[in-house]
């Protein structure tokens, strides 16, 4: 049988543009690195499984099965990480759908800090994945052991940064239980990984936390853009959302705002080949789409996003489920043709 390893990678999603630049054919494969300036993975020397008589590291190669974008039998991942509950088309499987609100200072409801908290404080997991700001605004992976951390990290980038490839670095440094906060396509080689690499090995406990995405940006053309249509430099921004249609940076206490649609020509061109807003794959997801201003719309997926849900305390809200249909179908009728 051919493996298509690296070589199957390359041709098929990284010279298609296709890559997310998740990191998950990195995370665990010495052999790939991750060139930052083009945001790709890289061999940083000959690929074993390019020598005759090399016994494959999974059917295609680790770097080849883990990838968000190669073929995937989504129904098979979430029958395997996911409850019984109710099955909504655009949503997913789902336990519980929920509006909330912390006293936690983060986006929205402050609901993913939180969780991310308790779960620390409360041995859920002993370390946490997650997207800490650079220089810029700009979108930095780090593996997050203390509350001081997880609060440097609040706040969505909406930038890409190879946060999977963190998994690994939490494996080789003697964590077992690991928090992933990650996009759609994220959560997707999170549990590529779990199944490709971490399924005979069930003392490693991955908790998902999934943000709900419509699309990410190259971090060089959003700075550009925000600079060409608002005026103001993207390093400066105190807090930048997304929300109704608008891309919103506030910069000293003062807010300005245009179309999302404006900064079309700085969105990432794999995001046009995916149909996931939810993050469907995760134990819980969260997002602002479908519940009043300062709240999140939690999407509770399984048992252990139940178990994550219950650590904290929070007022809850009322849901549009109809508002988070309508996005996610609007995502999937652009996306999918």
């Amino acid at each position: 049988m051919l493996i298509k390893g690296f070589e199957g990678l390359k041709q098929e999603i990284i010279e298609a543009n296709l890559c997310t630049y998740c990191g998950a054919c990195a995370s665990f494969c010495e052999h790939i690195e991750l060139d930052v300036a083009n945001q790709v993975p890289i061999l940083r020397e000959e690929c074993p499984l390019d020598k005759e008589g090399v016994l494959g590291c999974s059917d295609n190669g680790t770097c080849y099965d883990v990838c968000p974008m190669t073929e995937t039998d989504v129904e098979s991942l979430e029958s395997r990480f996911l409850a019984d509950g109710e099955r909504e088309e655009y949503i997913g499987i789902y336990k519980a759908l929920i509006a909330g609100k912390t006293s936690v200072n983060g986006q929205d409801g402050g609901i993913v800090t939180a969780m991310l908290i308790a779960g620390m404080e409360k041995g859920l997991f002993d370390c946490v994945v997650v997207a800490d700001r650079g220089d810029g605004f700009n979108a930095i992976a780090r593996i997050a052991e203390g509350r001081e951390e997880i609060e440097r990290a609040k706040g969505t980038k909406y930038v890409q940064c190879p946060m999977v490839s963190k998994i690994g670095e939490g494996v080789k440094m003697g964590r077992r239980r690991i928090a992933v906060v990650g996009t759609p396509c994220e959560i997707r080689a999170t549990r590529k990984i779990q199944t490709v690499l971490l399924k005979e090995v069930p003392q490693i406990e991955i908790t998902t936390i999934g943000l709900f995405c419509f699309e990410s940006f190259y971090h060089d053309k959003l700075v550009k853009k925000t600079k060409e249509l608002l005026g103001v430099d993207l390093g400066t921004a105190s807090r930048v959302e997304i929300t109704k249609g608008e891309y919103v940076v506030t910069v000293n206490g003062t807010a300005y705002r245009t179309k999302v649609s404006a900064l079309d020509d700085a969105v990432r061109v794999n995001c046009r080949h995916c149909d996931d807003f939810v993050a469907r794959l995760a134990d819980i997801s969260v997002g602002s789409v479908g519940s009043e201003a300062g709240y999140s719309t939690i999407i509770v997926r399984s048992e252990r996003g139940e178990r994550l849900l219950n650590l904290i305390e929070f007022s809850r809200g009322e849901v549009k489920k109809e508002e988070i249909i309508r996005i996610a179908k609007l995502k999937r009728d652009k996306n999918v043709r």
